[in-house]
């Protein structure tokens, strides 16, 4: 995972610091967002990330919004997503086609489920 940006999505701060700490010692470059409208003015300057991590359930712009802005701008359609929530319902969304994401890990996170849906969602 050495060299790999990832970019986290979430309103929470402790999720965002547990995932930087759990990331990290994977040896991803991590980039920080507070939410899904903070992501995209990032994305919009810098949109080079192997990976976006990001909570379902946020304030402002859910992880449902963000993911369809993601996947329709030709810059960032391509980066796979991983959602991350304590949503228990996230496969039928998923499937409805209201969740746009490549893999799933839930809350709370533990480090090598974490570690394997990357794996799996990275082709490793």
């Amino acid at each position: 995972m050495e060299n790999k940006r990832v970019l986290v999505v979430d309103d929470d701060r402790q999720s965002r610091s547990i995932l930087e700490s759990r990331l990290g010692s994977l040896g991803f470059e991590v980039v920080l967002a507070n939410n899904g409208e903070e992501a995209i003015e990032i994305l919009q300057y810098d949109p080079y990330f192997d990976l976006i991590i990001t909570d379902v359930m946020m304030p402002y712009m859910t992880g449902f919004d963000f993911t369809k802005r993601l996947k329709e701008d030709a810059k960032t359609k391509d980066i796979p997503v991983i959602g991350t929530s304590a949503f228990t319902d996230w496969e039928k969304a998923r499937h409805k086609g209201d969740l746009l994401v490549d893999g799933f890990v839930p809350k709370p996170i533990d480090k090598e489920v974490l570690l394997k849906e990357i794996q799996k969602v990275l082709g490793r």
